[in-house]
């Protein structure tokens, strides 16, 4: 749902700058979405070779790409966190110090790590340290 989202705010973004075909650009966000970091990373790129081509400023070529990078990094770094914080009940504030902490670490890689690294490092702790007793059958 979030790469929907994504999709259609930048296919709004794109039509109210004026930007050629918003719809396929948009639909290519929701694709290229699913690939953390590379994905959109590909459609700014994508954005600006158009916007060089299409649009009469360098200005105007490079506000598509620009106003695109804004939104994903909010997207990434805020919304994304808050969500899977909240269907996995994990605190966003750990989900975010966690991309964090693996990105300054390991860079990209870590950061395609840190949540499933957090997600193993809960269930690991949860079977060490058991919240409640067990109680035997019989």
């Amino acid at each position: 749902m979030i790469n929907i989202a994504l999709g259609l705010v930048t296919m709004a973004m794109l039509y109210l700058i004026g930007f050629p075909n918003p719809v396929t650009f948009g639909l290519l966000t929701i694709g290229l979405n699913y690939i953390p970091y590379i994905g959109p990373a590909i459609v700014a790129l994508i954005l600006l070779s158009v916007g060089l081509v299409a649009m009469p400023t360098l200005a105007l070529a490079a506000l598509a790409p620009a106003l695109f990078v804004a939104i994903a990094t909010v997207e990434g770094h805020f919304i994304t966190p808050g969500v899977i914080g909240r269907r996995l009940t994990m605190s966003p504030f750990m989900v975010f110090l966690a991309l964090v902490f693996w990105t300054w670490l390991w860079g990209p890689i870590g950061a395609f790590l840190a949540v499933p690294l957090l997600i193993v490092s809960f269930v690991v702790l949860g079977h060490l340290v058991p919240r409640e007793e067990m109680n035997l059958p019989g």
